[in-house]
């Protein structure tokens, strides 16, 4: 049986369906919120976007030292102009998330 290499980092995956002249838009819009403020935030680990090949999806996966202080980003009040400015990019977005823990990760060979 494999071993289960987990650990307490918290993740949060977000996929946005965009269309592709919003994809490079809204990754900066979100982006300059979180160098603006969120990297600050007590916890916080690191922020990765990825744009889909296609243009038509986002995928931010974000990660926290733990569920406690990715909560306490959900509560700052900072957190409202984040959300306006991927409103701002397109009011019709519809974040899709997906909270996880890391169970496993593989390096590249040396």
């Amino acid at each position: 049986m494999a071993k289960i290499e987990e650990n307490d980092i918290f993740t949060q995956v977000v996929r946005f369906d965009v269309t592709a002249d919003k994809q490079l838009v809204l990754i900066e819009a979100i982006a300059a919120e979180v160098e603006r403020w969120v990297r600050y935030r007590p916890g916080f680990v690191s922020s990765t976007f990825h744009a889909s090949l296609d243009g038509k999806a986002v995928l931010n996966y974000a990660q926290w030292e733990s569920e406690d202080d990715f909560e306490g980003f959900t509560q700052d009040s900072e957190t409202a102009r984040l959300r306006k400015a991927v409103t701002d990019v397109d009011p019709s977005l519809n974040p899709h998330a997906m909270q996880c823990r890391v169970v496993r990760s593989i390096d590249r060979a040396s």
